[in-house]
């Protein structure tokens, strides 16, 4: 066991040395090194208590919602977060609301770029995010707060007859915590039976069926069955995660689990996800043509 430890530890040591530190947060690979999930999740619950929690009117019982994720920017806003942009554009009328499952950046730069980017989406409509772990290498969550204000907070879409309920985790660090697990929980027994549809978004996806990502920010096996088994005892019907950055689609126990592809430049297979809300739910995805 004593030289597994000096293995890793020579193994790690020279991983930092041969690496820039301005590039790589190497000690965020293994555990964040921005603040701690529960500190996350207590501010992010002081900003709902000045802020509040969003009701969004729409005129019909159907509408689309526009889901991306891992932008990863550098320095600046590239071809697929513009074109993203544009889409939701062209469809706002019938697309109250994007959501972006995380992962703004790629290192330290990017921040302003993706708020400049997507702010046609903020004129035409609504843009709600959660924080990827990417989010808080280099102790960056207080960039994301400067920015969003909340990664963990929920919102409704009221139809004419019917309204859904959208509800935002923060799992960059691989893990809900104990007091955003206990909060979520609450959030659910309290309100999800007076909605049409329940969706949770998050950034770190459920289901491994390959070993991508398998290094970083990923839950337990304990907490996701306790997170599965939970989203299907109060009737969750999607859940949409990011991280992955290759989409994947499974059903499981009556609810869809999506990861979505990347949006990132540097990915081939670039794309995003429409979700099609009425008294079903339809999920599309488009790729970034390049």
């Amino acid at each position: 066991m004593r030289r597994i430890f000096k293995t890793a530890a020579a193994i790690l040591t020279g991983c930092t040395m041969t690496l820039s530190c301005d590039k790589y947060d190497i000690a965020g690979f293994v555990m964040s090194t921005s603040d701690d999930v529960n500190k996350r999740f207590a501010a992010s619950m002081e900003y709902n208590g000045k802020q509040g929690y969003q009701t969004i009117s729409h005129d019909s019982d159907e509408y689309e919602l526009y889901v991306f994720s891992d932008s990863h920017l550098k320095k600046e806003a590239g071809p697929n977060l513009k074109a993203f942009t544009a889409e939701y554009v062209k469809a706002c009328g019938n697309a109250p609301a994007a959501l972006f499952l995380g992962d703004v950046v790629d290192g330290r730069d990017g921040w302003d770029q993706f708020v400049e980017a997507t702010g046609p989406i903020r004129q035409y409509g609504h843009l709600f995010t959660t924080a990827g772990n990417h989010d808080l290498y280099f102790g960056q969550w207080p960039e994301y707060a400067r920015r969003f204000g909340t990664s963990t907070y929920w919102f409704e879409i009221v139809c004419p007859t019917a309204r859904d309920l959208y509800i935002s985790l923060d799992s960059g660090s691989g893990t809900l915590g104990t007091d955003q697990r206990a909060w979520v929980e609450n959030i659910l027994k309290e309100k999800a039976s007076q909605y049409r549809h329940v969706t949770v978004f998050t950034h770190t996806h459920f289901f491994k069926v390959d070993a991508r990502q398998g290094h970083t920010s990923n839950y337990s096996m304990e907490e996701t069955y306790d997170l599965l088994d939970l989203f299907s005892r109060y009737g969750v019907d999607m859940v949409l995660t990011g991280h992955k950055h290759y989409r994947e689609q499974q059903s499981f126990k009556g609810i869809e689990y999506v990861t979505l592809d990347c949006l990132s430049d540097d990915e081939k297979q670039a794309g995003y996800t429409v979700c099609k809300i009425g008294n079903s739910i339809g999920i599309q995805n488009f790729k970034m043509l390049q």
